[in-house]
């Protein structure tokens, strides 16, 4: 999924309902083989409202949307689950799966440079560098 880039340009939704809100950008895995995305929220009401979400903590984790290839199997008589597809990454305010977690997102302030803030839930899992909550180094 990282090597072939197939997150990249995959729709942000908030709760996986309604409209796009964003995109995701890049996609990685960390040191522990984590998958980190970095995702761009547009400038609309509703991407406004979902980046106050974030900065307040209120949307704390992630969550992919996606479609399950169901196909019959031919040597048993049953259904087998094929390939996934991702169809959208959500801002959510808890994911299903666990470490799912939105770790910082970009501040931007009239007549400043952008720069990178932590989230609220990230200060509490112990994170206290914007940056190392995308193990960079």
């Amino acid at each position: 999924m990282v090597t072939t880039k197939a997150l990249q340009g995959i729709p942000v939704k908030a709760e996986h309902t309604g409209s796009a809100i964003g995109s995701v950008v890049s996609a990685f895995l960390d040191g522990s083989g984590a998958l980190q995305c970095v995702l761009e929220i547009d400038d609309s009401v509703q991407g406004a409202i979902a980046g106050g979400l974030v900065r307040d903590g209120i949307a704390a984790d992630l969550s992919m949307g996606y479609a399950v290839d169901v196909q019959h199997s031919q040597s048993a008589d049953r259904l087998v689950a094929g390939t996934k597809n991702t169809l959208e990454v959500s801002l959510v305010r808890r994911g299903a799966r666990e470490g799912c977690h939105i770790h910082a997102y970009q501040e931007t302030e009239p007549g400043l440079a952008p720069g990178l803030a932590l989230c609220p839930a990230a200060r509490q899992r112990g994170i206290d560098a914007t940056w190392a909550a995308f193990d960079l180094g």
